[in-house]
């Protein structure tokens, strides 16, 4: 699998030239994929919430322009930090349909089948979400007139009540990669009022407590063969509704939505018991926190054990990421302490990008995404007592989206495939994490920030750096490539002095026939590498490589 991955790391440098225009692509979410006004502000103490139509008069948000900059970057390969965090989830796939629009309230969302590419990334989880397959609408066949499933009158375990044609073809295809696992999004696809000719699934099921046991009998058609099923143990998740705090997917309130999730979680832990995570939306945002407050109030008052918490994370700049989790008063843990809950409760980010409807689609954009998974590895819950931040709560992250982000309908790579074959290659190739010096963290809403991840394989023979720049001076999440460039002086110590490596250096470059391109390239022996003083631009990743096979025992 080592080798694979890399070839298929190496390939996509091969075709890019031509690849890209302006890297503009898809705009809007089909899904309505995240909370538009989710977003933290200037990042101090005293202001969590930013608003977007500040302007320059608001001085708890000053913007200034970033100079240019002499950056270091110092990595320790005797020091080991870890673990590089498999932590490259996503939603869709490996069977999508990489079309955006829903053209069909009932049409199949997939087209194209990348298991292939899904093998070479790893991808760890694969989210059941906007794609049709999977959602109880195209399972439960019993529905009314406008389309909506009615459970009322009808016995969940009568065989006859469920088909699972579509979603098995779509789970089976998930399963039989090497690494992807299924999260299992419960509950409906958007519709209506989005989508005016779609039925409107919007309201609770009209008999919960059959929905809750049809849940049940789903995860026994996947994970115990009911129904001529199967037998997949790591289908082990249940996420119970997509973002009930806003209207386009619930139109019920935070007490229905605790009944709901109450139905579901006593039904799936009376049948497996803890195999599986029964997963509650969370929203701190304001305007919608208070949706969240009265579920955990309800909670509390029931004592409800809630296995995981899910977010969505559409953010301005990568830093949020981690206030989110590590603000003393205002991140997620202190909101779940609030009623009684751990700090430490897992969490799923099962959506997230750059902030809607930007996302991060742009080669000059990419620098997020590699800072945002940066930031990952410090929170991931496999790095306890390895974190910068000393909160390790992340259980699994799903990027937003699959089906359309990382590749042409010609099957030429997008720069988010890029990302994620860069990524993939430092979790399958190089997964011991090294600690490092230099890097830094944006402390308001305009970007200034340099984000430094290296890793090394279990011999020490191959080590990989990913640098990433983001700067963004006035918070509008450009989608270009900044008219600035830093220098840059990176150091690795450590090596062994009688091996000779190899090394090449790759970057997110401004050409837009070719963003991806090898920098520099050459071979050294000695117990210190230095790359010194070569630039790169304010909104760029680097990825240097070095491998020596004369070390290999």
């Amino acid at each position: 699998m080592e080798g694979a991955v890399r070839v298929f790391f190496f390939s996509i440098m091969i075709i890019l030239p031509g690849c890209f225009g302006n890297g503009n692509g898809a705009n809007g979410d089909a899904d309505g994929g995240g909370e538009i006004s989710e977003i933290f502000g200037c990042m101090d103490d005293s202001a969590i919430n930013f608003n977007p139509e500040a302007n320059s008069d608001d001085n708890s948000c000053e913007y200034v322009n970033i100079d240019t900059a002499n950056l270091t970057a110092t990595i320790h390969l005797a020091e080991e930090f870890g673990r590089i965090a498999p932590i490259h989830g996503v939603n869709n796939g490996p069977l999508v349909r990489k079309a955006w629009e829903i053209e069909d309230c009932q049409s199949i969302w997939y087209g194209s089948n990348y298991t292939e590419e899904y093998n070479q990334m790893q991808i760890p989880s694969s989210r059941t979400h906007g794609e049709g397959p999977g959602d109880m609408n195209r399972i439960w066949v019993h529905a009314d007139e406008n389309g909506v499933p009615v459970y009322e009158g009808y016995d969940p375990l009568n065989l006859s009540n469920y088909d699972f044609s579509e979603t098995d073809q779509r789970v089976q295809a998930t399963m039989a990669t090497t690494h992807t696992s299924v999260y299992w999004r419960l509950g409906y696809p958007k519709a209506y009022p989005s989508y005016e000719d779609c039925a409107d699934w919007r309201s609770p099921p009209d008999n919960i407590t059959i929905f809750a046991q049809a849940a049940v009998q789903v995860l026994k058609h996947y994970r115990e063969g009911w129904n001529e099923g199967f037998y997949f143990d790591s289908f082990d998740a249940v996420e119970v509704w997509n973002e009930p705090y806003l209207s386009d997917w619930w139109s019920g309130t935070a007490d229905e939505y605790f009944e709901l999730y109450h139905a579901v979680n006593t039904a799936v832990t009376d049948e497996f018991g803890d195999e599986i995570d029964v997963i509650a939306a969370i929203t701190i945002s304001e305007g919608t926190e208070g949706f969240s407050g009265r579920f955990l109030e309800l909670a509390q008052q029931n004592n409800e054990p809630i296995d995981a918490v899910y977010v969505h994370l559409y953010r301005i700049n990568p830093s949020q990421t981690t206030y989110f989790f590590t603000h003393p008063t205002n991140s997620l843990g202190a909101f779940l302490a609030q009623y009684g809950y751990s700090e430490n409760t897992p969490v799923y980010i099962t959506e997230w990008n750059r902030n809607i409807p930007i996302y991060a689609q742009s080669p000059s954009s990419q620098a997020y995404l590699t800072s945002v998974l940066t930031i990952y590895n410090d929170l991931w819950e496999g790095n306890v007592g390895n974190s910068t931040y000393g909160v390790n709560t992340l259980r699994m992250a799903h990027f937003f989206a699959a089906r359309s982000f990382f590749w042409e309908d010609n099957m030429q790579i997008k720069p988010p495939g890029i990302t994620w074959s860069v990524y993939s290659e430092m979790v399958v190739n190089t997964p011991v994490r090294l600690q490092n010096e230099g890097g830094f963290s944006s402390e308001s809403i305009d970007s200034n920030e340099f984000n430094i991840l290296a890793g090394k394989s279990e011999n020490g023979s191959k080590i990989n750096i990913l640098l990433s720049r983001y700067v963004d001076e006035n918070a509008n999440q450009t989608n270009a490539f900044s008219d600035f460039s830093d220098t840059v002086n990176l150091t690795v110590d450590g090596l062994d002095a009688t091996c000779t490596y190899t090394w090449e250096h790759w970057g997110m470059v401004d050409n837009n026939s070719a963003p991806w391109q090898l920098i520099a390239e050459g071979d050294f022996t000695g117990d210190t590498y230095e790359l010194l003083n070569f630039e790169m631009n304010q909104r760029s990743f680097h990825f240097i490589q070095l491998n020596s096979d004369s070390c290999i025992e």
